[in-house]
Order: C-alpha cells, then structure tokens, then sequence
C-alpha cells in the first residue's frame, strides 16, 4: 500500500493563501468613507492597481514581467515572516541554504499561480468588486493593523477577507489573509509544519515543492483540480 507523502492540502494551500491576493486585480478596487487608519487600506488598494498597470505595460517583455512580479510581490507580502512562522522549528533546525531555497520554492509558486491573474490571463476575479470596510490596530501592537474588507460577487455571497498588514520603515507588508474567519499562516503552519516532519526536514520538503511545481500543480485549472500528492513507492 502506498502512502501520501505530502498532502493534497498543502499543495493546494499555499495557493489558497496567495489566490485571495487575486481579488484585488480582478475587479473595482474602493474604500469605505469612514476609516480611522487610512493609509493600511490604501497600502492594499495601490498594490493591486499598481501591480495591474506595470505587468500589463505592452512594452514589458515576458522575462521583465516575471522579474517585476516578483518585486512587487515581495514588496507587498513579508515572505521571510511567513516562512519563519510557517515552519517554525524546522525553520531553526533549517541551515540558510535550505531556508533560502523554501522561500524561493514558496515564491515559485506564487509566481506560477498568480502571476496570469494579475495579466489579465484568467477570468476567476471578473466582475468582482473588492471594499476596504474597516481597520483597526492589532491589540497594542502600533505596528501591525487589520484591514476589514469585502469581495462582492455577481453569482454568490460576498467574501469577507481579514488582512493582517505590518508597518515598517514606513512601508506595509501582509503577514496573514483569513477567509471567512480560517488565517491561511495558521492553516499552512500546521500543514507546511505536519509535511516537514513526514519528510524529514525542510530539504525533502523544498523538492517536493520543486517537483509539484515542475508537473505545474499550481497552475491556473479552468476544469477542477489536476493535483495530486506524491507517492511513496
């Protein structure tokens, strides 16, 4: 009998975490009138209609557009502090290279789910509109705040996203994004940590990542869901 080696949850997750970012290319990008801590949710809204104008200048050649996804995505996301948190022992257990190599794999990911989103190359955020609705510090913490937003949908419910957004040297960057109440860093603490220990380590880890992303496992599926967990033999 064979035995998963890395869930199909964690291969799916991390994009989970980074399809809620595609919210704010897809459609109208707004403010509520009334909020007592602006510039958080403005941090919001420029990223997304910054990162739709840039990758979509006719003048930017494919290699460029990558290159420019990439810095606009660890301008606005603190990979670092996601990955530390995300695997937290095996984060320390971890020697640089390996750490170095997680975070690359991690951003990999991003690139090739995330990427067309933002290109107009998908469809999935069309004629949705995204509202900042509220913010507010987290507890005494005069760094970090919570942007309440709202993804309203033309054929379903609206979406209510929580942003947890730190402020440093005079720039913002998300920390977590909870959906409906669930905070993907958690989800993916418990998955990336639960894969970590299955596998041995942060280095077995890091080549499945590189293998799911080599089957494209994290690419755009316009048809369901073609993933599937590696196998132990």
């Amino acid at each position: 009998m064979t035995r998963a080696l890395f869930p199909r949850r964690l291969c799916l997750c991390p994009v989970r975490m980074l399809l809620v970012l595609g919210m704010l290319a897809g459609g109208g990008v707004h403010r509520a009138e009334a909020q007592a801590t602006p510039d958080a949710g403005a941090f919001l809204i420029a990223f997304g209609q910054n990162a739709v104008k840039e990758l979509n200048d006719p003048a930017l050649s494919a290699d460029n557009q990558e290159k420019r996804f990439r810095e606009l995505f660890n301008e606005a996301v603190d990979i670092p502090a996601i990955g530390r948190f995300i695997l937290g022992p095996y984060w320390r257990q971890a020697q640089e290279p390996e750490r170095a190599d997680f975070l690359d794999a991690f951003e990999d990911i991003a690139l090739q789910r995330f990427l067309p989103m933002f290109t107009r190359k998908s469809d999935e955020f069309t004629g949705k509109s995204f509202d900042v609705v509220d913010q507010r510090p987290v507890g005494k913490r005069p760094d970090q705040f919570f942007v309440y937003t709202r993804v309203e949908r033309p054929e379903g419910p609206p979406v209510d996203l929580i942003w947890r957004v730190r402020k440093q040297d005079w720039k913002y960057k998300i920390l977590d994004i909870s959906v409906q109440g669930l905070s993907m860093a958690l989800t993916l603490r418990d998955e990336y940590r639960a894969a970590a220990k299955r596998l041995g380590g942060v280095g077995p880890l890091v080549r499945v990542m590189r293998k799911k992303l080599s089957e494209g496992a994290y690419a755009h599926k316009t048809q369901g869901v073609a993933r599937t967990a590696p196998q132990a033999e």
